[in-house]
């Protein structure tokens, strides 16, 4: 074989060499690359499953974050829970007290200038917490007509002017006409009292027990001596329930208001004009429902609701006549607690005084400011100032020119007892005492 053969022969081996070479490197490489995108894709996989169950753990925790914050909120005190759960002019979670009616006087009767202030007043007397009456200013005082008929020796006797008959034993008992009032005094307080022009009627058993009915506005009162019964007023749509010592229901608006004492401190408010109901489970806490939202928030324990009033002793003698009108305006109806500035949504009831102002053309009247016993004297005093010249601001810049005088007594004049809750509610207040002759 030439030399030039076996060059030729050699180089074809070498070349199949290196190809065959080539080619299983090619497939090692191909079979890396192969596992390594196999373990990027697990790790990817891993990687997802990782943040997947990291995020489930995130909304679990964020989930059981939301529901102790809710629980967090479920209850809160009085003191940072939202004004809007309040009862406007108390507190939040407090229920107002069940406010027992005030019977007029009998032996106080308007003179014809006051009959004319009175029909004026119906619209302001119907709001609740306002109340109008006629009543005697003698020296700077509100009194009531306590005269005794003496006629005869001891004031034994009888009189007969014109169609006035009065018939005595001299210490209250006896008779009494004149035409328009018929009294029989039985002596010891009970009796019958008739009012054919005023339309009112009792009948006194002389424990306080007895019937009360005033025809014209629809008043009915039947009371026993215990306290308990029922008071309706039909022209303001309220009616009164005392059933027991622990057992009260004050109704208003054919249920638009409902105040409910079910005894042990516990009690509820219904107000469906408002969509809030609030439930004191008299041990501590309130439960309060605004609109669908609720809330949980410390409450004292209601008090025991106030009896229904006894009825006054027959009277004996004429009424008196009276000289000014009072107009009675609980501090809840124009004031927030502790407070002086008035609300917006008390500007109603005072456009309403303002109506009757203007109507009456007033010229001159006096404005009284009360309040409770709570806090220093001090403190009292300058409330009831403040309370008394924020309603006189009020009237003067909506148009009213009359000579205003304003009174604050502080704690001096209560109307009731500052034991019990109901009695400084009653006690809070401004009066407007406007003169009829």
């Amino acid at each position: 074989m030439k030399k030039k053969d076996v060059l030729v022969i050699l180089f074809l081996i070498l070349s199949m060499i290196v190809i065959y070479g080539c080619s299983n490197d090619k497939a090692s490489t191909d079979t890396n690359v192969k596992v390594t995108d196999n373990k990027e894709d697990k790790d990817k996989e891993n990687t997802k499953d990782s943040s997947k169950d990291e995020k489930v753990n995130d909304e679990d925790k964020d989930k059981e974050d939301s529901e102790d914050d809710i629980e967090n909120k479920k209850t809160e005190s009085s003191g940072s829970a939202d004004i809007k759960f309040a009862v406007p002019g108390y507190k939040v979670g407090e229920i107002p007290a069940i406010e027992m009616p005030v019977l007029p006087d009998l032996l106080i009767t308007e003179k014809p200038e006051a009959k004319i202030k009175l029909d004026i007043t119906k619209d302001l007397a119907s709001v609740p917490g306002v109340t109008v009456t006629p009543v005697k200013i003698e020296d700077g005082t509100i009194v009531s007509g306590n005269t005794v008929a003496q006629t005869g020796s001891g004031g034994s006797g009888q009189m007969t002017k014109a169609n006035k008959v009065v018939q005595t034993d001299g210490s209250g008992g006896g008779q009494y006409t004149d035409g328009n009032i018929r009294i029989q005094n039985d002596g010891d307080g009970s009796g019958q009292y008739f009012n054919n022009k005023a339309g009112i009627s009792l009948q006194v058993d002389g424990k306080g027990g007895g019937q009360y009915k005033d025809e014209k506005n629809g008043i009915v009162l039947q009371v026993s001596s215990d306290g308990t019964g029922q008071y309706k007023d039909e022209k303001r749509d309220i009616s009164i329930m005392v059933t027991s010592e622990d057992s009260a229901t004050y109704n208003y608006k054919s249920g638009e208001l409902i105040i409910s004492y079910e005894g042990d401190g516990v009690g509820s408010y219904i107000n469906k004009a408002l969509n809030l109901t609030i439930y004191n489970d008299g041990q501590g806490k309130a439960d309060i429902t605004l609109n669908g939202e609720s809330i949980t928030v410390d409450a004292e324990p209601l008090e025991k609701p106030g009896r229904l009033p006894k009825l006054s002793p027959v009277p004996a003698v004429p009424p008196i006549e009276a000289n000014s009108i009072m107009i009675k305006l609980d501090s809840g109806v124009l004031f927030d607690v502790n407070k002086y500035n008035i609300r917006a949504d008390a500007n109603d009831v005072l456009m309403k005084l303002i109506d009757v102002l203007k109507k009456g053309k007033i010229q001159k009247f006096e404005i009284y400011g009360h309040t409770d016993s709570d806090d220093t004297d001090e403190y009292n005093q300058v409330l009831s100032e403040n309370r008394a010249n924020s309603v006189k601001d009020f009237l003067v810049k909506n148009g009213i020119t009359a000579d205003i005088t304003t009174k604050g007594f502080g704690e001096k004049k209560p109307i009731a007892t500052n034991s019990t809750k109901e009695g400084k509610q009653l006690n809070r207040r401004v009066e407007i005492i406007i003169p009829t002759m």
